[in-house]
């Protein structure tokens, strides 16, 4: 009954890659790391109404989770890792699921997927923003260091101080 076209929806996810050390403008590290994500791919999955009490515990006296999603295929690379796009999320904007668990089976996998709040991934952007911020201010630096460049501009036509 899971694996029924009408019982599923679209689910859009990105699979965590690792994580890169943001460097400040000068190429120094700075200790904070910003995650790596995978391009944007979809699945279809069956993501039960809510998260309820059973007899059956499917994850254990994991607590930490809001609903359930549930594949017909094995396979499914989604991971613990992961975040996801649920109920037509606007995949431009933040992902609103978080994997909190993955339990395979023989024939299906089911996830329990946590609801986050915008202002976790606002802080994850901030810090991407500033991993790009930092490089491109490296980058200006070195072009500076190598080619005696200034950020008031180029002297002259062509790099030359303009005799006058």
């Amino acid at each position: 009954m899971r694996s029924l076209l009408r019982n599923q929806q679209p689910v859009f996810y990105k699979l965590y890659e690792g994580q890169e050390e943001i460097v400040d403008e000068w190429g120094n590290p700075t200790g904070s790391y910003v995650p790596i994500y995978s391009e944007l791919k979809s699945t279809m999955l069956c993501v039960s109404p809510n998260k309820g009490n059973s007899e059956v515990e499917q994850f254990g006296s994991l607590e930490d989770y809001d609903r359930t999603a549930t594949t017909a295929d094995p396979h499914c690379p989604i991971d613990e890792n992961s975040v996801l796009w649920v109920d037509g999320a606007d995949t431009d904007g933040p992902y609103n699921y978080i994997v909190k668990r993955k339990a395979p089976w023989k024939n299906s996998t089911q996830y329990a997927i946590k609801r986050v709040t915008v202002s976790e991934y606002e802080a994850e952007k901030s810090l991407f923003d500033q991993k790009v911020k930092a490089e491109a201010a490296y980058a200006n630096h070195q072009a500076e260091t190598e080619y005696g460049l200034h950020q008031s501009g180029v002297e002259g036509s062509q790099g030359v101080p303009e005799e006058g």
